[in-house]
């Protein structure tokens, strides 16, 4: 029964405008039943287990090939990875080990082994990398299905068009669902860099996440309308919201096939000032989806998802062939690399315990820590470098001490491998993050040792007004446009210009039209986002002179609270 419009407010993971009917899914094996195994049956159970692996490795190249079809080789990269994570010996061999030795049942121990990776992932500090925590709930599932028989969320028959309605949905359950009926989901967790949200992007599935308790709050069989684009949702909708739905929908019609049009064209504003547009990527596969979507280079590639799934550092080989797959793909365009960016605490192979790992031995402070990984992976890329156009960038600097501990071991690498006749490209680019506020006060004299600067809006928003975005108490405190951190933006890009290095921003502030606009009114040169943002960035870009830019950063800069920002920019039409 109907009790009037309710209105949630989550995150938009996946754009467009849908309506139909909540259908509430459950995710199974929260928890597992332990069942000790007689000596005779560990062979079986063995055996049992072997098939489950195999039936979900089928399953996941079944599922692999038809995204590659769908959506592109970009996104079924997603579910390869799944297949490694099913083939890695610290998942496999180690459950199996586990059977022998302890006697205990397939579904017991493997869920225990993949809780462990799960809890490791969640514990780390940086979002984009909790987020990985669904890939691995996905393999979970996946298999503990094939153990037990029963059939996973979303591929249920329907007969109209429904909205799923979970507490999290892995990419392989939105890879699975039915879109003759299925129109989006929403979700109470998950968030827009998640590979849940990538799929459901790439299959053009409307999708809210973050939405609290969305699964016990919206009964079966509710009216919704899901706004992708805001991160709305409208339960029991009254008829005038169904009117602004309508009209909605019809503009995003509109809007969608005018993005397709301007997917290779250059981000140019009316007045001719010029924006490059670069993507965020983890892994080489997400290389083809970059410039599908009409990037100008990879303005970050995240390097710590290499560490983290082996309990053994990679080795420079294998880093090598990560990063010379980048460069030759990019090729001529740049790949800014930028070298590791996690705590100690975080990786398997160091596991050293901090009470307060944000503000610990982590990014250029584990690497200066830890030099031999340091060395190799620089040794890596660059030898890499001479198979594209590679930049090398620096996390977490605060000032010139470390810039220069840095820029002695880059010295060091270089001479070592003019000794042994390696190649490599000897004006390789170096850059580092602006994300410490020490760092964004000190730009002036770092420009004058650096190539370029990039700034991380993540942290330096987190650091600058002291919020941790991941608590839901002070969550709301943590705000792109509060004064200070609009302040030493523009402080940073002066001290680059005058210093005749060029900046740019690649924190989620960038993806925004919006916070974009101040941005590049401010001065910064290059944008760099979800290579799913790029055609939305582009189209503002190409229908925004620069001098409006300019005039609206200049009046932002007077403003003193980030209200007052917001009110004059909805003046304005921008928010």
């Amino acid at each position: 029964m109907s009790t009037g419009q309710r209105r949630f407010q989550g995150i938009a993971a996946a754009p467009g405008i849908r309506m139909g009917r909540a259908v509430t899914v459950h995710r199974k094996y929260d928890s597992v039943d332990r069942r000790e195994l007689e000596e005779h049956e560990v062979e079986s159970e063995l055996a049992r287990f072997d098939r489950a692996v195999q039936e979900a490795l089928h399953d996941l190249s079944m599922v692999q090939q038809r995204i590659a079809a769908d959506m592109g080789e970009d996104t079924a990269h997603i579910f390869r990875a799944h297949q490694a994570v099913l083939e890695d010996p610290e998942v496999v061999d180690v459950t199996k080990a586990r059977i022998r030795k302890e006697r205990q049942n397939a579904e017991y121990l493997f869920n225990d082994v993949m809780h462990g990776w799960i809890t490791h992932l969640s514990a780390i500090q940086n979002p984009f990398f909790r987020e990985r925590t669904a890939d691995f709930e996905d393999i979970r599932h996946r298999v503990l299905e094939k153990l037990s028989g029963v059939t996973g969320p979303g591929r249920e028959s329907f007969s109209e068009s429904v909205i799923l309605v979970a507490h999290a949905l892995s990419p392989s359950d939105t890879a699975d669902i039915d879109r003759r009926w299925v129109c989006g989901f929403v979700t109470d967790v998950g968030g827009p860099t998640s590979h849940t949200a990538i799929v459901a992007r790439g299959l053009g599935l409307p999708a809210v996440v973050g939405v609290s308790d969305a699964a016990r709050q919206i009964p079966d069989g509710t009216l919704l309308i899901i706004d992708g684009n805001t991160g709305t949702v409208y339960a029991d909708p009254d008829s005038d919201t169904l009117r602004r739905f309508e009209e909605a929908q019809a503009r995003l019609s509109v809007y969608e096939t005018e993005l397709r049009t301007l997917v290779h064209l250059p981000a140019v504003t009316p007045d001719g000032h010029n924006v490059e547009l670069g993507a965020n990527i983890e892994l080489p596969e997400e290389v083809e989806s970059a410039l599908r979507h009409g990037v100008d280079g990879i303005g970050l590639y995240r390097t710590e998802f290499q560490f983290l799934l082996d309990h053994a550092l990679p080795t420079e080989e294998e880093q090598y062939k990560h990063y010379r797959t980048i460069a030759q793909k990019m090729a001529p365009r740049p790949v800014i690399i930028r070298t590791l960016d996690l705590g100690a605490d975080k990786l398997p192979a160091l596991e050293t315990p901090e009470d307060n790992p944000a503000l610990g031995f982590r990014g250029i402070r584990l690497c200066l820590g830890r030099p031999e990984m340091f060395k190799t992976q620089l040794r890596a890329i660059l030898r890499a470098s001479v198979e594209g156009n590679l930049r090398i960038m620096f996390p977490m600097i605060s000032g010139l001490e470390e810039l220069r501990q840095a820029m002695t071991v880059i010295r060091e690498l270089q001479e070592d491998l003019d000794r042994e006749e390696t190649a490599y490209d000897r004006g390789i680019p170096i850059g580092i993050m602006i994300e410490v506020p020490s760092a964004a006060l000190t730009a002036s004299d770092l420009a004058q040792e650096v190539d370029f600067f990039s700034i991380g809006t993540n942290d330096l928003i987190q650091y600058t007004v002291a919020v941790d975005r991941g608590n839901a108490q002070v969550s709301s405190l943590y705000d792109p446009f509060h004064p200070a951190v609009l302040h030493l933006i523009s402080g940073v890009v002066k001290a680059a210009h005058e210093k005749k290095i060029w900046v740019g921003v690649c924190g989620a502030m960038a993806g925004d039209p919006v916070s974009a606009c101040v941005l590049l009114g401010l001065g910064v040169d290059e944008l760099s986002m979800s290579a799913i943002d790029i055609p939305s960035i582009k189209k503002f870009v190409r229908s925004t002179s620069y001098a409006d830019m300019q005039d609206i950063a200049r009046a932002v800069a007077k403003l003193p609270t980030s209200n007052a920002i917001r009110e004059y920019l909805r003046s304005r039409g921008l928010a």
